[in-house]
Parts: C-alpha cells; sequence; structure tokens
C-alpha cells in the first residue's frame, strides 16, 4: 500500500510518521474529479495551528486526520480547521485523537457544505486528558447530505467534551449524526449536540443519537441531543441511551469457554462497529480498529 508517499509500515506507526512528516501548509484539493487520499496530522511540536482545507466544486477528496502525541509530557493542542466543500463534491475525512494523560486538546472544526455535496466527517477520540472538541456545520447549498458517525473512549481520568451544532439553513437536506461512548474508570464523556433547522429550510431530514455504555460505577456519561426546527415541512428526530454491558450476553458466552476480559471486548467491539462501519476507507477502519483493540485491552 502507497498513497502519496505513505508506506503501510508508517500507517501502523503513526507517531514517528507524523513526527518526521507533520505538514504546515493548507491543504487545497481542486484536481479533475478524481479521488485522491491524503494523510496530515499534527504532533507533540504543535501547540496551536490552523488548518483550511478546501474542497472545489465537481471535485472529490479523501482525508485522515491525525492527532497524535508520544509521550506523556503536558501539552495544550489548540486546533482551528475550516472546511469549505464546493458545489456537487464530495468528502470524507476522518479525524483520529489519541492524546496522553497529561494532554489537552481544544479543536475547533468550522464546516460549509455547498450544493448537492455530500461529506462523511467521521471523529474518534479515544485517549487524552481533555478533550474538548467544537463542530459548527453550516448547510449553504441544497440538496446535500452530511454523514457524521463518532467514537468516544475515555477511561481513567480522562474526559472529552464534544459539542456540535448542525444548521440546516436551505431547503432538502439530509443530516445522520451517530456518536457512541464507551466510558471506563472514572472517565467521563460529554454530549451535546444540537441541530438547528430555519424556516426557510423545507423538506429537511436530520437524526441525531447518542448511546453511551459504562464500564463501571464512577464512569459518567453526559447527553443533551436537541432539535430547534422552525419549518414545518421535515424529519427531524434525536435520542440517547446510557447503559452497561448486557450480563445476560457475558454470561453466555462465558459458558462457552469465552474469558471475561475477551466477552467483555466483543461487546464493546460490536457497539462500536456500528460507527466504524460507516467510515469509508478501509485503510482507516483498520487502522482504528488496530488502535481501539490496544484500548480495549488496557481497560
Amino acid at each position: 500500500m502507497m498513497r502519496f508517499g505513505f508506506s503501510e509500515e508508517d500507517f501502523y506507526n503513526f507517531p514517528n510518521y507524523m513526527i518526521s512528516h507533520a505538514a504546515d501548509e493548507e491543504f487545497h484539493h481542486d484536481g479533475n474529479g478524481g479521488i485522491n487520499e491524503v494523510f496530515f496530522g499534527v504532533t507533540l511540536r504543535d501547540t496551536s495551528r490552523k488548518n483550511s482545507l478546501k474542497i472545489s466544486d465537481n471535485c472529490k477528496g479523501n482525508f485522515a486526520y491525525i492527532i497524535l502525541f508520544g509521550n506523556e509530557s503536558e501539552i495544550t493542542q489548540n486546533i482551528d480547521t475550516e472546511i469549505v466543500v464546493g458545489n456537487n463534491s464530495k468528502l470524507t475525512m476522518d479525524v483520529f485523537c489519541a492524546g496522553t494523560s497529561q494532554s489537552t486538546v481544544n479543536h475547533n472544526i468550522k464546516l460549509s457544505i455547498g450544493k448537492n455535496s455530500e461529506v462523511t466527517l467521521s471523529n474518534s477520540i479515544i485517549a487524552g486528558k481533555t478533550n474538548n472538541y467544537n463542530l459548527n456545520v453550516d448547510f449553504l447549498g441544497e440538496d446535500s447530505v452530511l454523514n457524521l458517525p463518532t467514537i468516544l473512549m475515555p477511561s481513567d481520568n480522562e474526559k472529552i467534551n464534544f459539542q456540535s451544532v448542525i444548521n440546516h439553513n436551505v431547503s432538502r437536506c439530509n443530516s445522520k449524526q451517530t456518536v457512541r461512548s464507551v466510558v471506563s474508570g472514572n472517565g467521563v464523556s460529554d454530549f451535546y449536540g444540537l441541530i438547528k433547522v430555519a424556516k426557510n429550510a423545507q423538506k429537511t431530514q436530520a437524526e441525531q443519537v447518542n448511546n453511551n455504555i459504562l464500564l463501571s460505577e464512577n464512569a459518567r456519561a453526559l447527553s443533551k441531543p436537541q432539535l430547534e426546527i422552525y419549518a414545518d415541512d421535515v424529519k427531524c428526530s434525536h435520542g440517547s441511551t446510557t447503559g452497561m454491558l448486557d450480563k445476560e450476553a457475558i454470561f453466555y458466552m462465558r459458558s462457552r469457554g469465552i474469558s471475561l476480559k475477551t466477552a467483555q471486548n466483543l461487546m464493546i467491539k460490536a457497539f462500536i462497529d456500528e460507527v466504524t462501519g460507516q467510515i469509508e476507507s478501509e485503510d482507516f477502519r483498520r487502522y482504528l480498529d488496530y488502535q481501539t483493540s490496544i484500548k480495549n485491552s488496557n481497560l
């Protein structure tokens, strides 16, 4: 596998790769409608950065955005990312964040989507002392689609604040947001999601779901999905669930010789696989499976 000088060895060794290949320039993709894959990221050297990604009209792009820290140094990372998707275009972007027990990441993403375009923006935050993630989306053109699969996995002494605002400003646009949290130790996940439908955004279809699994008595999952609708011809829904792993399912697996740890890991994997299955890039799915399996083994 080789894409833009990115080898398979590098793919499974992202920290070293990013330290030597961190990109600081603006990413601008305005090709001839082809699909390309670009990997870029930030490392412990960066304390503040701004990214700009522009997808012009009639164009397609696939991007993986990796935020990693290679040691236990105390660091605060401030990231501002602006994404502009033109008309009749397609963007697939996968964001992955794995900090350390001393790291704080403040990540603000502003996404605007033109007419008749399709965007999938996946977010996977699996480690770090504090992760503050703020996403603001504006539909600027009709007949566009947005998919937002998200995985949050805070463990001991980790907190993830995930906030999203999706503005349906125009008619006939669809959005789907699926957020799944696996919280262990005394970790905290805090989801705030708002879908706002303007008065003239008729025929909007919007779905927002937050599901949480708590692996310990001290784990906490806070959830506040919201709808703010000013149009009258829409299909919008939101919901939230929080619970523990199914004890009967675990007992069934253990009665067939599967250890408690393996049974728990299988159930966690099945829970998050419903989200990772929405990620288009096979390479990124493999990387995410690799990283979440490491996380699960340490829970």
